[in-house]
């Protein structure tokens, strides 16, 4: 049969679990704001019972702390990883998607159509006054204005891709860092759970890792029990491992010595695994940070931009012998986005083919007073050899002599022939560009601009949104709240004073049983 002292057991177990409860709900409520923090609560079962010759059989031991459990469901962390992926490659395509629309606003700002207008109205006014001085040098001007606007628009674009370039590396950084910290917390998890126990706080401390890792890259995350309480744990970044136990992978940036695309800014990196294995750039299904800023940096509508060959392999020159650009398909090597890249050769298609369209026309006809032949308005500057939105200048002899610039077609007419002039104004009806117009050619690229920004808009605001919704799901489970966790301490609170007036009731028993019998 059970001890005569059995009682005061019983009433310790109830003390014991009721005060593992308290300091349970007190550590939840001292990390309400702790972010990544899952709720935790003490699990209690009834203590083994033992067989008693009783007619009753057996008797009630008491209760036992068997675990403190986290209250967390893995279901929504899967959903939150994958929401999240989406959410910081629209994040990133957003943010840098405005950058790019806010330099070719023209909307607001005087952009390239206003100064292609003003060059065209220059032209009409020298078709009314071909003698005038004034009038030819506000071409030539307006002229280098859209040259220096052309010059400018590169090289922020420039500027943007360089940006983006070092947030890749920076990702792939904190992707180290992070798995460093997995695969160590893996051995902390292991080391605590051994000797049966839960590493409530390390693993949400993981937890959190993989909330940040997955904001960087799709990933996708494993745990294998290996027996005696100890685990695998697998974290994958776009299907490649990443992190495996204890042990994890790392990636590398290495500058690129020649640019995959002609314009790119110098210097940009590739990602390799430290390991030799390929980490695919290009994947269609890498996602996250990582992704957006790969598709921003690299993104040339599934195309490489690079100087036009012939069949023989030699270099395709325009009209004054400098190289032209052209974009070729490259399936499965390059990003679909049209990222800084795309924008930048449409830039480049453009000025190449107005420019030489330009000079064929002026080079073939005589300034005003037929002292002078025609000669190109718009050349390749600071050695380049290639004309493109960033080497797109002003024929310096027009600049310093713009009564040079041609104005007729025949020499022994006078200065009031302008059908130089004439031919320039039918360059706006012209399908060079494309098969459509020059301001056909230059409006496509604003719609371009704008649809793929609206696109990113919508798409951060719809994945925040999302991300919101998960979030609370995931609070709904792990979230501490204050008013449950009061009432949880008002609970094991009376739970503990009554084991305590158990205690004081048993005492009284013994008292009388020891002290006062037979007295």
């Amino acid at each position: 049969m059970a001890s005569t002292f059995f009682g005061l057991t019983i009433a310790y177990t109830g003390l014991q679990a009721a005060n593992t409860s308290l300091t349970v709900a007190g550590h939840n409520v001292s990390n309400i704001n702790t972010t990544g923090y899952s709720r935790q609560q003490a699990f209690t079962i009834a203590a083994d019972a033992i067989r008693t010759n009783g007619t009753y059989g057996t008797l009630g031991a008491g209760v036992t702390v068997a675990a403190i459990n986290r209250l967390r469901d893995s279901y929504y962390d899967v959903k939150y990883y994958n929401n999240q992926s989406h959410y910081g490659e629209y994040a990133s395509k957003q943010n840098y998607m405005i950058q790019v629309e806010n330099y070719m606003n023209e909307f607001i700002l005087q952009g390239f159509t206003q100064e292609y207008e003003n060059f065209f109205g220059a032209v009409n006014q020298l078709t009314l006054t071909p003698g005038d001085n004034a009038a030819k040098n506000q071409l030539v001007n307006n002229a280098k204005s859209m040259a220096d606007y052309f010059n400018t628009l590169s090289t922020n674009l420039r500027n943007v891709q360089a940006d983006a370039n070092n947030e890749i590396k920076d990702a792939v950084e904190h992707i180290n860092s992070l798995a460093k910290t997995i695969a160590s917390l893996n051995k902390q998890i292991n080391q605590i759970e051994a000797c049966y126990g839960n590493a409530n706080d390390l693993r949400d401390r993981r937890n959190e890792a993989l909330d940040e890792l997955s904001d960087i890259v799709n990933i996708s995350a494993t745990e294998e029990d290996l027996g005696n309480n100890l685990t695998n744990f697998t974290v994958r970044i776009n299907g490649q491992t990443l992190v495996n136990g204890y042990g994890y992978n790392t990636l590398e940036v290495e500058a690129r010595e020649v640019p995959r695309n002609a314009s790119d800014a110098p210097g940009l990196y590739d990602i390799y695994w430290n390991s030799g294995q390929e980490f695919n750039m290009y994947s269609i299904s890498l996602g996250g940070e990582l992704k957006g800023l790969l598709d921003i940096r690299d993104g040339c509508n599934g195309e490489i931009e690079s100087i036009a060959q012939d069949n023989n392999g030699n270099y395709i020159t325009d009209s004054d012998g400098n190289k032209i650009m052209q974009t070729t398909p490259q399936p499965n090597k390059n990003t679909e986005y049209k990222g800084v890249p795309y924008y930048q050769a449409q830039l480049n298609q453009f000025v190449n083919t107005f420019s030489d369209e330009v000079n064929k026309i002026l080079k073939d006809g005589l300034s005003s007073d037929g002292m002078y032949k025609g000669e190109s308005l718009f050349v390749t500057v600071n050695d380049a050899e290639v004309m493109t939105g960033a080497s797109v200048g002003i024929n310096q002899n027009l600049l310093d002599h713009p009564e040079r610039i041609a104005i007729k077609k025949v020499f022994n007419t006078g200065e009031a022939n302008e059908k130089v002039m004439e031919e320039l104004n039918k360059l706006q009806k012209s399908t060079a560009f494309d098969g459509g117009s020059p301001t056909y050619f230059l409006e496509s690229i604003v719609s371009d601009l704008s649809i793929d920004t609206s696109k990113s808009r919508d798409l951060f605001k719809n994945y925040t949104n999302l991300k919101d919704t998960i979030h609370n799901q995931r609070l709904s489970v792990m979230g501490v709240d204050t008013d449950e966790e009061a009432m949880d301490l008002m609970r094991f609170q009376q739970a503990y004073n009554l084991s305590s007036k158990m205690l004081s009731v048993m005492n009284q028993i013994y008292d009388k049983l020891i002290n006062q019998t037979g007295i």
